[in-house]
């Protein structure tokens, strides 16, 4: 089985890659051409012991990569920051430019490439194509984007994701700390359900979630809560 990983050099995409690579999987970690840490990348990949694809963000060459690797599973684990967004000079609206055209861009190239891999897509918890937030709505767009693809898929619907990151946010640590202390009093009050959709997760317990609805037998749903950990 082959595994091709979009977004392997961020924060869920790192663990996605390590964990497959210890399942044994032959796993492709997607790293971008003009990357200035291409080469730390490599070694970084290398030992341990995935391929990295430097193919640019361009539809008819990221098919071809993926019609020569024929991956079961496509991961697409994309995503910006503003201050990522600012050093990577993308003008706009960072989400629809980052989260919702490369998600299209990489649903055009799978199905370009005849392999009919599974399309993996991490989301957010409130994704909706009709929400205020720029991000949420984003995310809903690019959910359907993966939904109308024509090939099968899952959508994983995490909360806060929290770890020790290159970028250091710490207003979503102090969030995530914060939201699950409420959401415990409120699973003690009966808001059981509303905890185990809300309550933050590690980089490590969704990687492990996300290859495993990628490999289930059972496609085309979207997975939250409990069921990401």
């Amino acid at each position: 089985m082959t595994a091709f990983v979009l977004g392997a050099t961020g924060f869920v995409g790192r663990e996605v890659v390590r964990q497959l690579c210890i399942r044994g999987t032959t796993t492709v970690a997607h790293v971008r051409p003009d990357s200035g840490r291409l080469e730390d990348w490599r070694r970084t990949f290398g030992e341990l012991g995935a391929e990295v694809d430097t193919s640019p963000w361009d539809a008819v060459q990221l098919a071809a990569a993926l019609r020569a690797k024929r991956p079961a599973q496509l991961y697409i684990l994309i995503g910006t920051t503003r201050s990522k967004a600012k050093s990577d000079q993308v003008e706009g609206d960072i989400y629809e430019q980052v989260d919702l055209k490369l998600t299209q861009l990489a649903a055009l190239a799978a199905r370009a490439s005849e392999a009919s891999p599974r399309l993996v897509y991490l989301s957010s918890v409130g994704a909706d194509a009709s929400a205020r937030s720029a991000y949420l709505r984003a995310r809903g767009r690019a959910e359907a984007v993966v939904q109308g693809a024509g090939l099968p898929w899952v959508i994983a619907r995490p909360s806060l994701i929290t770890g020790e990151r290159e970028d250091g946010r710490l207003g979503e640590r102090s969030a995530a700390v914060l939201g699950d202390g409420l959401l415990a009093i409120a699973s003690v009050l009966g808001g059981r359900s509303l905890r185990s959709k809300y309550r933050s997760t590690t980089p490590d317990i969704l990687a492990s979630a996300l290859i495993r609805i990628g490999e289930a037998p059972a496609h085309d749903r979207v997975v939250d809560g409990a069921d990401l950990r």
